[in-house]
Order: structure tokens, then C-alpha cells, then sequence
């Protein structure tokens, strides 16, 4: 029977190459992330309606997923019927408003920064 060998040359330093584009695309999108959600943050706090401050003040980030993703919002009971609204409340919207402003930046940011990082 006969028998074909193969060696490969260079898979450390290909792997090693694939694991650093790894690395540059994730913090590429972390720091967008990031960048954004405080963009986000800023915007809905300058668009809450403002009573006693409560409401503005308890406007917060949450990173998770070691930064890759974040919840922005309020953390005040009454934060969904100011947002939305009721059947006696006109809803004063704040945080869809600052999202909606902010989704073309980064959707664009997050392209740039794979793109960036992959090149």
C-alpha cells in the first residue's frame, strides 16, 4: 500500500493570523458598541421628559457579552408607560428616538471597524 505524506508549512503563523484578525474585529466592534450605546445613552437622557429627574437620571448602560453588547434604559417602574404611553397618557417617547438616531452611525461603524479590521 502505498503512502502519501503531507506537510503543511506556516499553519502556526496561519492560525496565529486568523486568532489576531479575531481579536482586532472583536474589539473593533467592542469599541462601537461601546461608542454607541453611550451615544444612546446621552440622547435619551436629553430627550426624557423631566419631572423631578428621576426618570433621566435612572437612564443607564449595561455592557455584556465582554463588551460586545449593551442594554441602554431606565430603570424607574413608570419608564414604559412615559415611553409608550396609556389610554390616558400620551406616550412621550425618548429612548426609540436617541436608538433610531443612532442606528445609521452604527451600522456604519460596525462595517468600518469589520472591514478595518479584517484588511
Amino acid at each position: 500500500m502505498a503512502k502519501i505524506s503531507v506537510r503543511i508549512e506556516g499553519i502556526k503563523e496561519t492560525v496565529a493570523e486568523i486568532s489576531l484578525r479575531d481579536r482586532r474585529v472583536r474589539e473593533a466592534v467592542k469599541h462601537q458598541v461601546g461608542e454607541s450605546a453611550l451615544k444612546i445613552q446621552e440622547e435619551a437622557k436629553k430627550r426624557a421628559p423631566v419631572d423631578t429627574g428621576a426618570l433621566r437620571n435612572s437612564i443607564t448602560v449595561d455592557f455584556y457579552e465582554q463588551g460586545l453588547a449593551a442594554q441602554i434604559g431606565p430603570h424607574m417602574p413608570y419608564a414604559p408607560y412615559v415611553e409608550h404611553g396609556t389610554r390616558k397618557m400620551a406616550a412621550r417617547p425618548f429612548l426609540s428616538p436617541a436608538f433610531e438616531a443612532e442606528r445609521p452611525r452604527f451600522e456604519k461603524g460596525i462595517r468600518k471597524a469589520i472591514k478595518g479590521a479584517i484588511e
